[in-house]
């Protein structure tokens, strides 16, 4: 407890959700921005390597590194920041989230009923969709994982959640017609461009699908109990962090899930003291104010 802050006298919770509220409700448009963005980079892409006017190869490590982008804003939309919780804005978290995952060929109202549901059971190994990705023994193990939609253990999670929650069998239902049509428009664009959907769109998809279960799952959650202020972690490497969409302040997002990702490094500067006080992990290693890359590399901060 020596990093605590001692000018914070009352550390109770609801002194804490009091300071929390203070950085929700605003529309997170660096969002929007980014996964607009992002697919317009995809599209354009496409566009120009067909043209002959980009070498294929040149255009398959930028469609790598911009697809790598396209789940944080559906992430962001699935949390209603995109709308800033505004009930009339409520399209752009879906026309944000359905536009930025078509590089991931994903459902955005599918990976939000898993998702919500991730946060209900972190960790938990009967009613997590991200456990068996996430509880593994190394990145090899999530990345595999990750890719495998039709594994026992995931499969079986989704039919418990089914189950218990009608409404999240009827979006699973009704929003696999989305996965459907992916399908079919792989098929289809394999027909009449073989190589370049084979290197602009299905390898692209399954590495960024990689990349992000180990960045955003197995990093943050790997090895912990369920919890609320014991099942995400803070972590840290040796690349800028925001290439690693900030997920080593991925705790800040499970502790208050309404706060915008942009806005969480503030947060955490706030809230430091509480997170400290309810022992989360990792919390203590945290720098005094969080800027451009402040967490590259913290000794004792790091998983193992």
């Amino acid at each position: 407890m020596d990093n605590l802050d001692t000018s914070i006298k009352d550390l109770s919770i609801e002194a804490e959700r009091k300071l929390a509220r203070t950085f929700m409700g605003r529309i997170e448009w660096e969002m929007i921005l980014i996964g607009l963005g992002q697919f317009t980079v995809w599209l354009t892409t496409w566009v120009l390597v067909i043209q002959g006017l980009v070498p294929l190869w040149l255009g398959s490590i930028v469609v790598i590194l911009s697809t790598c982008f396209a789940y944080l804003p559906s992430h962001a939309g699935q949390h209603g920041h995109l709308s800033g919780g505004r009930k009339n804005l409520k399209w752009l978290d879906s026309l944000v989230g359905h536009i930025t995952l078509i590089p991931l060929a994903q459902s955005h109202d599918i990976l939000k009923a898993t998702h919500l549901k991730h946060h209900a059971h972190t960790n938990d190994p009967d009613r997590d969709p991200d456990y068996f990705h996430t509880h593994v023994n190394n990145w090899f193990e999530c990345a595999k994982n990750i890719n495998d939609q039709y594994s026992v253990g995931f499969i079986g999670i989704v039919e418990r959640l089914s189950e218990e929650d009608p409404k999240f069998l009827e979006t699973i239902e009704k929003s696999s017609a989305v996965t459907f049509i992916y399908y079919v428009a792989n098929i289809v664009l394999a027909i009449f461009f073989p190589l370049e959907t084979l290197l602009l769109w299905w390898i692209p998809k399954r590495i960024a699908t990689c990349y992000l279960g180990i960045v955003f799952s197995y990093q943050p959650h790997a090895g912990l109990e369920p919890g609320r202020y014991k099942d995400t972690r803070f972590w840290t490497n040796k690349i800028p962090r925001f290439f690693n969409h900030s997920m080593q302040i991925h705790t800040m997002h499970h502790m208050y899930p309404r706060i915008c990702h942009y806005d969480e490094p503030k947060a955490i500067e706030a809230l430091k003291p509480y997170m400290i006080e309810r022992g989360m992990p990792g919390a203590e290693y945290i720098p005094e104010r969080i800027i451009w890359n402040p967490l590259t590399y913290i000794k004792g901060a790091n998983r193992g």
